[in-house]
């Protein structure tokens, strides 16, 4: 009966938890390859989890913050570029150590200059765009 009642409750937890995963656009998804193989973000984040862990922290990630497409891409508001940021994790924080912006329009990466208010324009792999841009 404890083996049943265990089944059952790692069945639902399972489907609770796809449920509650929220897949991002297919757009979204070539934006994070765009800037996760951008030269500038392999930069940043060569040999970062080591640092980081040797800090107390667990890892480092790429969030998409705001999008074209809030509603259908994990982000946090509407924009008309898609706007990530690279951050460390810890327990209480996670800093950010860059912002990209990936502008569909001009097909376009940048990487946002914060101190100076600006967009730098960065090289990525432009064969992604053909993927970018194809319709689903």
């Amino acid at each position: 009966m404890k083996n049943i009642i265990l089944f059952f409750f790692i069945l639902g937890s399972s489907i609770y938890q796809s449920k509650a995963q929220v897949k991002e656009s297919y757009k979204a998804q070539i934006a994070y390859k765009i800037v996760e193989t951008s030269p500038r973000c392999k930069q940043l984040t060569k040999g970062l989890y080591e640092r980081i862990v040797k800090n107390g922290g667990t890892s480092y990630g790429v969030m998409l913050e705001s999008s074209p497409n809030p509603k259908t891409d994990p982000s946090q508001g509407y924009s008309k570029t898609y706007n990530f940021n690279l951050h460390e994790s810890y327990a209480d924080r996670m800093p950010i150590l860059a912002r990209f912006v990936f502008d569909p329009k001009k097909q376009q990466l940048y990487e946002e200059d914060v101190l100076n208010d600006k967009l730098i324009a960065i090289a990525f792999d432009k064969k992604l765009l053909k993927r970018f841009n194809k319709t689903r």
